[in-house]
């Protein structure tokens, strides 16, 4: 479950009359300014900027392969690279947020005895929170972590191409059907016994073409808006399925390890099984929702409908 949502991007307006060039640097800007915002209290350990800071790496990462064909190939593969590596210290705090938060959440439907030997779970997560903060903060100012950020920030200030190329609504269409058929890909794998793997595959294929649709939200119309709203339903629910499948193997590694005291490991047990159900109601309602989606066409409508806006741009630019 996603508790804490980081803010939408509003005020980036891209239009199609843009060099798609000026438009990829115009979000990198964007995104490492959210990045700068967040850092300070991420760093001091706030949940909510914790969240904001992975949202921001996950949008850079997202920027860099919307706009990949237009950006120097070694640039973009080494800055995805480093990305990677830094939102994994971010996940690792945010994912025990998370956790905490859905532990908590389900220990307080146990009854009173189960709920007053839980008590050392909450102490594992809280110390382990700790330590994974403590590596976030030596991450962030490792030396890799600073190049990063100096060189997406001198590329996304520099003005070298901006202005030439094609135009975004030219270009914008055939940038976003790679997401289109990635998403189509992976809900196609599933079944009615899908697995937790394919589950999350199309959690993150999700994830990645709403962020990119999103970039390019100025330039769609209601088709846009409407895959928007669907896409983000259904990662919510595919979401709170991969968190719950998270917090059983987190509580079954901290029953499996030694020293662990026997008290706590009968409330543990309990909330596995009350998760295994939330994953399996998941996993239907997640079927049910891609289904839906499916059927409505809004995937190939939106690029028929990008394709068209800059069609239409064109045209009122000449009359």
């Amino acid at each position: 479950m996603t508790v804490l949502r980081a803010p939408r991007p509003a005020g980036l307006v891209l239009s199609p009359d843009d060099s798609a060039a000026t438009a990829a640097h115009a979000v990198l800007r964007f995104h490492l300014r959210a990045f700068a915002g967040a850092e300070p209290a991420a760093r001091a350990g706030e949940i909510e900027p914790v969240h904001q800071l992975r949202v921001a790496t996950r949008r850079l990462r997202a920027a860099l392969r919307l706009f990949a064909p237009l950006l120097p190939a070694r640039f973009a593969a080494a800055a995805h690279r480093d990305l990677a590596w830094l939102a994994g210290a971010i996940g690792a705090v945010r994912d025990l947020d998370v956790l905490r938060e859905l532990v908590r959440k389900q220990a307080a439907r146990l009854d009173a005895e189960l709920r007053r030997a839980a008590g050392p779970l909450g102490v594992a997560l809280h110390e382990q929170r700790a330590q994974a903060l403590a590596s976030l903060g030596r991450t962030l100012d490792a030396k890799r972590c600073r190049r990063l950020l100096e060189r997406l920030a001198a590329f996304a200030d520099s003005p070298a191409l901006v202005g030439r190329g094609p135009r975004l609504g030219d270009v914008a269409a055939d940038l976003l059907r790679p997401h289109v058929r990635a998403v189509v890909r992976a809900g196609r794998r599933l079944g009615p016994d899908a697995e937790a793997a394919a589950l999350h595959r199309l959690r993150v294929r999700t994830k990645r073409l709403r962020y990119a649709l999103e970039t390019l939200r100025s330039l769609g119309d209601r088709s846009t808006r409407e895959l928007l709203g669907r896409l983000e339903r259904l990662q919510d629910i595919l979401g709170k399925g991969q968190d719950a499948v998270t917090a059983i193997a987190w509580l079954r590694a901290y029953g499996a390890s030694p020293g662990t005291p026997a008290a706590p490991l009968l409330p543990a047990g309990a909330l596995i099984q009350a998760l295994a159900r939330r994953t399996r109601k998941r996993r239907r309602r997640a079927l049910k929702a891609w289904r839906r989606l499916e059927r409505t066409r809004l995937l190939e409508a939106v690029i028929d409908e990008l394709a068209g806006a800059a069609g239409a741009s064109r045209e009122a630019a000449r009359a």
